[in-house]
């Protein structure tokens, strides 16, 4: 199995590649949906992170409430850093388990890893694709999910500077045209790994 990590900054536009990588018929996962599941109520890692950040990152019907960890943790590298080193390793232990699933049956699969080079997981994959965008876009997407630019630049600040995930890459994926230009891309690089 070829393993593919698809990386890259804060609002590139990696979900959109992971589903034209999809729709090449190549299994994704994507390490913010584990997030999510290992911060659901009843979760060993819900608790620890409750216990560390405290109450008030909990919503009204019990779930932790993202927006306000986010507030917390983003801009403190100290509490970042906290939260990354409760969640990544049952992220990262998920992630393989869902790897192993496939087993030799699949001959490419891919996850959408945003954190893969500040977590330093780039050595367990067989290719890694960086999508990159301009920062105006990064900053407006971030506006349209409800932040403020404040808020954006600190999730921003929060990773690696694009420049330095795009030296790293096998690959890079510029996300600053139109979608069938990134469909385009995707299907270029798709098929540049498979050997096609």
């Amino acid at each position: 199995m070829v393993r593919i990590a698809i990386t890259g900054g804060i609002a590139c536009g990696k979900s959109l590649v992971a589903s034209y990588v999809a729709e090449l018929g190549i299994p994704v996962c994507e390490a913010d949906t584990l997030a999510h599941a290992v911060l659901a109520p009843g979760e060993a890692v819900y608790q620890a992170v409750v216990e560390r950040f405290g109450r008030e990152i909990v919503g009204p019907g019990g779930a932790i409430d993202r927006v306000r960890l986010g507030n917390v943790v983003f801009g403190d590298e100290r509490r970042l850093a906290d939260l990354n080193a409760l969640t990544h390793p049952e992220i990262l232990r998920r992630l393989r388990a869902w790897l192993a699933a496939r087993g030799a049956a699949v001959p490419v699969a891919a996850a959408v890893i945003p954190l893969l080079y500040e977590i330093g997981d780039e050595t367990n994959w067989d290719r890694v694709v960086c999508v990159a965008a301009p920062e105006a876009d990064q900053r407006r997407r971030l506006a349209e999910r409800g932040l403020s630019d404040e808020e954006a630049r600190r999730r921003m600040a929060s990773q690696w500077p694009q420049i330095r995930k795009t030296e790293r890459a096998d690959f890079v994926i510029f996300n600053g045209g139109s979608r069938e230009l990134l469909r385009q891309q995707t299907d270029d690089v798709m098929r540049t790994i498979r050997g096609a």
